[in-house]
């Protein structure tokens, strides 16, 4: 895993976040998974892409859309659903 990750704690998982893509710890290995809906990270990988889908703006990354939101006075990104590719 990369040393620049940050820990993401949602739903009583522990989630670990490099560089736009979410790895779980099993056992003494990390394993690549997709979040779940609703889960906060407070920082997009420098090349997202702003997407409009039915007049709203999202914001993509690996297949993940996240809405921007306000935490506590602090802009920060919820998982609000994931593209599928085909």
């Amino acid at each position: 895993m990369p040393s620049d990750y940050k820990r993401v704690a949602y739903n009583n998982h522990n989630y670990y976040n490099a560089q736009g893509v979410f790895y779980v710890q099993i056992n003494n290995e990390y394993e690549v998974v997709e979040p779940e809906i609703g889960t906060i990270v407070y920082e997009l990988p420098d090349d997202y892409e702003k997407v409009a889908i039915d007049g709203l703006e999202y914001y993509e990354y690996a297949s993940i859309l996240y809405e921007k939101v306000q935490i506590n006075g602090r802009r920060a990104y919820e998982v609000v659903g994931f593209i599928e590719m085909e």
